[in-house]
């Protein structure tokens, strides 16, 4: 690490909070801050949370799958179409309506 005079070094790194890494340990049976090859300790150097830059990177080591593409929604009804209705006149005469 670099020290530049006249500014004070950074503080130094806490670990990450256990209760994310309790959850992660209880749903995915993996710990987080583990090397799954050595199980020596890891620990968190960046948190990377723009979607184009994980994807670049991702894209890189051959790791990233495109989506699936979505399938059309179902159940859409067809074309509409023009029914008339024998019983109801369209265009009521108002000329003609009874008024209190």
């Amino acid at each position: 690490m670099f020290h530049r005079p006249g500014v004070s070094p950074p503080p130094p790194l806490k670990l990450p909070s256990k209760r994310w890494r309790d959850l992660i340990l209880r749903v995915w049976h993996v710990d987080p801050l583990r090397c799954p090859a050595c199980q020596n300790p890891m620990r968190v150097i960046a948190v990377i949370d723009d979607r184009r830059v994980v994807e670049k990177i991702l894209r890189h080591l051959g790791a990233w799958h495109d989506p699936p593409a979505r399938p059309p929604p179902l159940g859409l009804p067809g074309p509409y179409t023009y029914e008339p209705c024998e019983d109801v006149d369209p265009a009521p005469d108002y000329e003609n309506v009874l008024t209190d």
